[in-house]
């Protein structure tokens, strides 16, 4: 029971920070599932990965949720995503691949690399632009696969990559992410189904399949799809831009962490 609180407790914050500052809810998923399966006697080398492969399983709900909520409002090119999904897809299920090759060392230190880049780029402020361009997914077969591997190696929806990306190819802010919503669930679909893939057939810990821990990915993705809605109200009512600071302060925190497990 106290497990399964503290499962809600981390779908529910890192759903309210993903509503509050757009910002993908397993950059807070996977170092707290780490330390949760540390603390219950799993290994560094298990911890990692199977924290990641729960953090894309909970984002079979929450970004499902999140591309319906941005369907209803008009801002999915259906086109792009169509274009763009299947090679996120394919890159996904190689990154799932790449990250169970590694050690969880090695692995705690690429999350703790990109998450850095990101925390980065919140305190500094950037931000997408759009370029004056016609709107097109361009490049999408090398691109895709990229940013399919990287989210998925480090259990994020892509949204920090494809939304620049989309911006730069001439798409409103509002398209882009809308798009990158969308995107989010192929992501999330290849990448968890890589990880089952991965440790099928082996009792890596108890309610797995593979390294998918299903009572995670379902508690976790449930509160995160309930609480978002509340963040991006709060959005609204807060001044998000220095919460993106605070925020990018926390992810530093967090990623010297990961770099040390």
């Amino acid at each position: 029971m106290v497990e399964y609180v503290a499962l809600l407790g981390i779908g529910a914050f890192a759903g309210i920070l993903a509503g509050l500052l757009g910002i993908g809810g397993g950059l807070v998923i996977v170092p707290a599932m780490t330390a949760l399966l540390i603390a219950q006697g799993a290994g560094i080398d298990l911890a990692v990965p199977m924290a990641v492969a729960t953090a894309l399983g909970s984002m079979l709900l929450t970004s499902a949720a999140s591309a319906w909520s941005h369907a209803r409002r008009g801002t999915v090119d259906w086109d792009a995503v169509f274009r763009l999904g299947p090679a996120i897809a394919l890159g996904a299920l190689l990154g799932a691949r790449v990250a169970t090759e590694l050690s969880g060392p090695a692995l705690a230190r690429v999350f703790a690399a990109i998450t850095a880049v990101i925390a980065l780029r919140m305190l500094l402020g950037g931000s997408a632009s759009t370029r004056p361009v016609a709107p097109r997914v361009r490049a999408w077969p090398v691109v895709g696969p990229i940013i399919g591997g990287v989210s998925a190696m480090i259990g994020i929806g892509g949204g920090s990559f494809n939304v620049p990306y989309l911006a730069w190819n001439g798409y409103s802010m509002l398209q882009a992410v809308g798009i990158a919503a969308a995107c989010g669930w192929p992501i999330a679909l290849a990448g968890s189904a890589g990880f089952v893939v991965e440790g099928w057939g082996q009792e890596l810990w108890t309610s797995s399949v593979g390294y998918l821990y299903l009572p995670g990915a379902a508690l976790i993705g449930l509160a995160g799809s309930i609480a978002a809605p509340l963040g991006a109200r709060l959005a609204h009512r807060i001044g998000s831009e220095m919460l993106a600071r605070v925020f990018g302060f926390f992810l530093l925190l967090v990623a010297s962490r990961m770099a040390w497990q």
